[in-house]
């Protein structure tokens, strides 16, 4: 496992991190506890380090199995939560960035984390306007002047909201999507973290699994999968998109998991990516991904000509 710089904050963190949204049981199909802690302690034995979860990741749930799997190995982990969607008063998730109650959603995360403090901090994608009304900031900064998180960031959606967040100057790491069919960060955002010292973490690079290849125009979602609200249009969109970009996986002999990362890491201005792995052979197979290198130039910019061509005038 190679270790990449997280920026300004002078940590090292494993390139191929673990994102444990899948974990909690409540968005990627159902889980086993058991076989979900035998999945973290397979990613750490693996060489990785970083493990990004949420307080929405299973209600909670997700960062429970953290804090049980590394509580007594604390200091061995980098720990990253995010927070902002309150679902403790209400049954449906609503979206929450006040002061108030982020400090209440830190304390019970640190709580089921088993931890006094978290690595990163972030807020779990806030809209466009209340990044630039910048009141977010001031909390994230009594965050880290409490010694309750090293370091702040927050996870986005959109470019625009990319670039207010690094350009503020108040962030430590931005969370961003980014992969082979979904290529909107890298001309602008990509070298203006760089350039600003900011960390980069990339989720979905695995498009929400379509890039592994599996699914198809008759591929059924169950109920506790994110994916079910999809319409048929959109699963076809992304299918086709997929199409166009799978002769890379074909020309390496290799799966198309294994380009998809392979084309993520080949950016040195990301730290880390954070695939999802329910089980531990979901895990060996992410970290071995990228263990004999990246994509070469050429067929990076093969790759983002198609993008630029086929995909970003039709998102």
């Amino acid at each position: 496992m190679r270790n990449r710089s997280f920026r300004k904050t002078g940590l090292q963190v494993s390139e191929v991190g673990f994102g444990a949204w899948a974990i909690g049981g409540t968005s990627y199909g159902p889980t086993d506890d058991r076989v979900s802690v035998q999945a973290l302690k397979k990613a750490f034995d693996l060489g990785v380090n970083f493990f990004d979860t949420a307080d929405t990741y299973g209600n909670g749930h997700s960062e429970e199995l953290i804090g049980t799997t590394f509580g007594k190995i604390r200091k061995e982990v980098v720990i990253a939560t995010k927070g902002g969607w309150d679902f403790y008063h209400s049954k449906e998730r609503i979206k929450d960035m006040s002061g108030s109650y982020l400090k209440e959603a830190l304390h019970k995360s640190l709580k089921r984390l088993q931890t006094d403090y978290v690595d990163l901090y972030q807020l779990h994608n806030p809209d466009l306007k209340t990044i630039q009304e910048g009141k977010i900031y001031k909390i994230l900064e009594q965050f880290k002047r409490e010694g309750k998180a090293r370091f702040v960031g927050i996870s986005i959606h959109e470019v625009e909201e990319a670039k207010e967040v690094i350009l503020s100057g108040k962030v430590d790491a931005v969370q961003l999507v980014y992969n082979m069919i979904e290529q909107e960060m890298r001309p602008e955002i990509l070298p203006l973290a760089r350039e600003k010292g900011i960390a980069v973490i990339v989720r979905e690079p695995l498009a929400c699994g379509f890039l592994t290849g599996r699914y198809t125009k008759e591929s059924v979602f169950g109920e506790k999968d994110h994916r079910k609200r999809w319409t048929r249009e959109e699963l076809e969109e992304d299918l086709a998109k997929v199409e166009k970009v799978k002769f890379m996986a074909d020309r390496y002999h290799i799966s198309l998991a294994k380009a998809a990362f392979k084309f993520v890491l080949s950016h040195n201005e990301i730290s880390t990516v954070i695939p999802g792995g329910k089980t531990p052979e979901q895990v060996e197979e992410n970290v071995h991904s990228v263990s004999d290198g990246y994509l070469n130039t050429n067929n990076l910019n093969e790759l983002y000509k198609i993008f630029e061509k086929e995909f970003a005038s039709n998102p």
